[in-house]
């Protein structure tokens, strides 16, 4: 048997100069039971899968603020650098997302939602839907982004570009197709003016009987953007293969990824503020049947940030610094002068006890953790990690109010400038609600008050 190997393999190198010499090859191989590789078996045909990465529910979260390891995930520097690797090690990638990428109609938050579409062009997504929260800056706002490849089955929005559906032809010969419905009752239309929402059952049904005659998809994605439980009843209709589901109320919303998987096809859904990357492996067999694999890629420490995102997101930064300057007179004229806290200083000399507990805890020194990452300056760190920023007597700046730096005894129990003056039994004592102003599940998953109160407690 290995003298015959050796004969095949050397067959492919050898040349038979006469005929006889192959007659008597082929000869000997017949003697052994064996004969030559047929040309169709010869060739291998391409794989038949593709690698579908989705994301969603990002809530404007351009970087994850670092406050705890455990949701130390995500940000636009790690997902650049996640799909520049996947892309060379998976070329028939088909990449997605299912909206929300806007979280609260602010001025610092119109900024990061700039900055998140341009991540989002140079990160070169192959559909994006609309979530409601998409529409908080009107449709103006959205305009400026033609380079989006916006995708919209059952809705349409005065003047963007959105596609019914988009084709994606891989480099081994297979074809997805994308489409995207939202559930019509979880946009206010009196404030997303220009949108037209339509029955999305009857719409993807119309669509797609018109969509594979013509494209002969292989595999049918369907964005959704509604409740999870609407969304599922989507894979019992004829035609769509994959449902890919994104919305939460609240950035704090607990998601289930568990992927669906029933009858040859996949319903799944992307977790919150893209900390995590969905993958779906999808493999369809020569007579169209699918099967899947799936798993969700954490954006930890362990990925490297891209140089690419790293100085967009440097420029972000520069602009909400020269914010954070452009509104300093209307934070000094919002004060008005008002002098209602007592600082730090001033409970120390009736509280010396308390304070030397405060002096060693880490909310003594909450100010200059956010110097240690250049974030000074921001107003959505600032807020916690100063006393009252934006408010009435509260921090401006470090040059204007810097006796008000850092997690101060009146952050917990109110402005304490009365109580100073005339001291008196109960003041303060209702502090354990302030803890839940910044203690949330996206700087704090861990809090518990029993365990943090014992830490700092006085």
């Amino acid at each position: 048997m290995q003298f015959a190997s050796a004969l095949i393999s050397r067959a492919s190198v050898w040349p038979f100069r006469t005929i006889s010499g192959t007659l008597l090859f082929l000869a000997v191989l017949g003697a052994m039971g064996m004969s030559l590789p047929s040309p169709a078996s010869t060739t291998t045909d391409p794989d038949r899968d593709f690698l579908l990465v989705y994301t969603g529910n990002t809530m404007g979260e351009l970087k994850p603020c670092g406050c705890a390891r455990e949701e130390d995930q995500g940000g636009i520097e790690r997902r650049m650098a996640y799909l520049k690797d996947v892309r060379q090690r998976a070329k028939n990638t088909l990449l997605v997302d299912t909206g929300d990428n806007f979280h609260e109609p602010t001025l610092q938050g119109r900024i990061k939602a700039r900055y998140l579409m341009q991540a989002l062009a140079q990160m070169q997504y192959d559909a994006i839907t609309l979530g409601d929260k998409d529409l908080i800056y009107g449709n103006s706002f959205l305009k400026d982004f033609s380079e989006i490849p916006w995708v919209g089955t059952n809705y349409t929005v005065e003047g963007l570009p959105l596609a019914a559906y988009r084709i994606r032809k891989f480099e081994n010969g297979l074809k997805a197709a994308v489409l995207a419905l939202a559930d019509p009752s979880l946009f206010y239309f009196g404030l997303h003016g220009g949108l037209n929402v339509e029955d999305p059952v009857a719409t993807v049904q119309r669509v797609l009987a018109d969509l594979i005659p013509r494209e002969a998809p292989d595999a049918v994605v369907l964005l959704t953007h509604m409740e999870r439980g609407k969304a599922l009843p989507f894979l019992d209709i004829e035609g769509v293969d994959i449902v890919i589901n994104g919305n939460i109320v609240s950035e704090s919303d607990v998601i289930d990824m568990e992927p669906v998987i029933r009858g040859g096809k996949a319903f799944v859904q992307p977790g919150p503020r893209g900390q995590k990357m969905g993958e779906l492996r999808v493999r369809i067999g020569s007579d169209g049947k699918k099967s899947f694999e799936q798993k969700m890629v954490r954006l930890d420490s362990s990925v490297k940030f891209d140089p690419e995102m790293v100085n967009l997101y440097a420029k972000y930064n520069e602009e909400i610094e020269s914010l954070f300057f452009k509104t300093l007179k209307a934070r000094r004229d919002k004060n008005g002068g008002a002098e209602v806290y007592a600082t730090e200083s001033a409970c120390r000399v009736c509280h010396a006890p308390e304070h030397e507990v405060w002096s060693h805890s880490r909310h003594s020194h909450a100010y200059e953790t956010l110097r240690k990452v250049n974030k000074a300056f921001d107003p959505e760190c600032l807020i916690c990690h100063v006393v009252a920023f934006d408010r009435p007597g509260g921090f401006i700046s470090e040059a204007d109010t810097p006796d008000l730096k850092n997690v101060q005894c009146e952050v917990c129990h109110g402005p304490g400038r009365e109580h100073a003056k005339q001291p008196a039994p109960g003041f303060g004592g209702d502090a354990r609600k302030a803890c839940q102003n910044c203690h949330v599940k996206n700087h704090s998953p861990r809090f518990k008050f029993q365990n943090y109160w014992a830490k700092i407690k006085h």
